[in-house]
């Protein structure tokens, strides 16, 4: 059910998905819904968020990165693999559920501000570690973040993942030069 929520959101938004859209998508019994959620679709919608962020986390943390490309490549890459999929037609789930919350649903976003604060934090902290001044890594890990975001509205609203793949072009061009790995040269005894 978290599964048939998390990708009816990020293709309809929380508004337009019903519990009835997920218990048809996902073949669940109805009554199951209401067990495993009884605050209702509010609780789904958290669970689809936190379903989506430990994959991408997951994802990302996934061995050593070589350097600061391969450190946005990756992110990238599951935003790229998401447009492709849905011919374009999908985007974040987090995304989906910060537009289309209300005022009132303080809980809500106060769990899709924690998770988008974690990807930028993994982000970051991935930069550095493949080289990244502390100073920029934060800066572009956020910019990263946005930039994919409205990559994936321009997306949609294209049906195709061009606006995705520029995006992308410009985001590489945020970090510093890489500089090739010295190899240790083998030492000749004569």
């Amino acid at each position: 059910m978290v599964r048939s929520a998390a990708s009816l959101i990020r293709s309809r938004g929380v508004s337009a998905t019903s519990l009835s859209d997920v218990l048809a998508d996902s073949g669940a019994p109805r009554g199951s819904i209401y067990h495993h959620f009884p605050d209702g679709k509010a609780q789904l919608a958290e669970d689809a968020i936190r379903w989506t962020s430990e994959r991408l986390l997951a994802h990302l943390r996934t061995g050593t990165p070589s350097g600061p490309s391969e450190v946005l490549g990756r992110f990238i890459d599951v935003w790229r693999r998401t447009v492709v999929a849905s011919a374009g037609s999908a985007g974040c789930v987090v995304a989906g559920v910060a537009i289309d919350t209300g005022p009132g649903e303080k809980d809500l976003m106060e769990v899709v501000r924690a998770t988008f604060g974690s990807w930028v934090a993994v982000l970051a902290e991935q930069l550095e570690v493949a080289g990244v001044p502390s100073r920029r890594a934060t800066p572009i890990a956020l910019a990263t973040l946005a930039a994919m975001e409205g990559a994936l509205i321009l997306c949609r609203a294209e049906g195709n993942v061009r606006p995705l793949d520029a995006v992308a072009e410009e985001l590489m061009r945020l970090l510093p030069l890489e500089r090739p790995s010295r190899r240790k040269r083998p030492v000749h005894s004569s």
